[in-house]
């Protein structure tokens, strides 16, 4: 009983500490044009009926046809979680934005139980069925896809480095896309996400894209052995189920599987991380899997973090110390395009 108070008072600081950051709904504008940073833009479009909101980071000077990352936001947060000093590693896209000349893409999604489209507490219409708890039905789809196509039209964008990544809820949302636009992708980056658990099979995509997931051993959120997500969001197959899926959807091949241990950076932190690779066969795309053992529902990132990073520790499990999840999803897509570049 005191373990089970604790927890909950650990989980009420915790949202003390994300309201301070985003605080009230009813000044969001006024916010978002206060804190955006230099180079960040945020706009809108209409997409089926809904105002959608994204934000955009162009970089100043504009490289010739520069790669675009499309990074999708975790369930129960927002476009605005990317910018906040309490977020994860995540962070480390501003840097390489900035330092690689890239375009960096972040939509909002959509609240399920209020339809609101511009909050902080936001969800993606991933594969999960509707009757899972918190499920949005809208057009994610469609949405993402339009909004590909208004940045291209205003940016020459290339094609063959277009790269989305997701954490989560996002990181399911990348699954998606990948199955269902595999063509408006040279690669993905997931976190902390399985495949879901359905009736009926996925369908493979029609294009093989190389894909890089990275999930820890004791998430308490997202099981790696699959199961409920989060007691009612759903059920998933396992780690190593979805790693299957993909490299049979992908065309990989599962016996040239290359594998080490990444070094063991901060020894205290309880994790390790192994790296599975299954290099893409004929006409065929790579698959590659950062299994991290003792992490938790958390990127791995190399900051020590404060008071919020303690409290999300006991809520979400331990954060691996060894690597940087977003350098090792950067050089993931540095990797490909130079193998597909002439």
């Amino acid at each position: 009983m005191r373990e089970i108070l604790k927890t909950v008072s650990l989980f009420f600081l915790l949202l003390v500490l994300l309201a301070a950051q985003t605080g009230c709904s009813s000044d969001y504008l006024e916010r978002s044009a206060q804190r955006l940073p230099a180079g960040w833009e945020e706009n809108s479009l209409v997409h089926d009926g809904l105002t959608r909101w994204y934000r955009i980071y162009i970089p100043d000077p504009l490289p010739d046809k520069p790669a675009l990352v499309l990074f999708l936001h975790g369930g129960t947060l927002g476009m605005r979680s990317l910018f906040s000093p309490l977020a994860d590693s995540s962070a480390t896209w501003f840097g390489i934005a900035e330092e690689q000349g890239i375009v960096l893409l972040v939509p909002n999604g959509v609240n399920p139980k209020t339809g609101d489209t511009y909050g902080d507490d936001q969800v993606w219409n991933d594969l999960r069925p509707d009757q899972a708890e918190g499920q949005s039905q809208v057009d994610d789809v469609g949405f993402i896809l339009s909004l590909l196509d208004r940045v291209s039209a205003e940016i020459p964008i290339r094609p063959d480095r277009t790269y989305v990544t997701g954490a989560s809820n996002g990181g399911m949302m990348t699954y998606r896309l990948l199955i269902e636009a595999p063509e408006r992708f040279a690669a993905g980056a997931v976190y902390i996400a399985n495949l879901p658990d359905l009736k009926h099979p996925l369908p493979d995509p029609e294009t093989p894209v190389p894909i890089m997931i990275v999930n820890g051993t004791e998430d308490p959120l997202m099981p790696y052995d699959g199961g409920a997500v989060a007691k009612d969001r759903g059920v998933v197959i396992s780690t190593r189920e979805t790693v299957l899926w993909w490299i049979d959807a992908n065309k990989a091949d599962l016996n040239g599987l290359v594998s080490r241990d990444l070094p063991d950076l901060d020894p205290d932190d309880g994790c390790r991380i192994r790296e599975e690779f299954y290099p893409a066969s004929e006409e065929g795309a790579s698959v590659r899997l950062y299994r991290v053992e003792g992490g938790g529902h958390t990127l791995p990132g190399l900051s020590g973090g404060g008071i919020f990073q303690q409290v999300a520790t006991r809520l979400l499990g331990p954060v691996c110390r060894d690597a940087d999840g977003v350098l090792l999803a950067w050089n993931f897509f540095s990797e490909i395009s130079a193998l597909s570049s002439p």
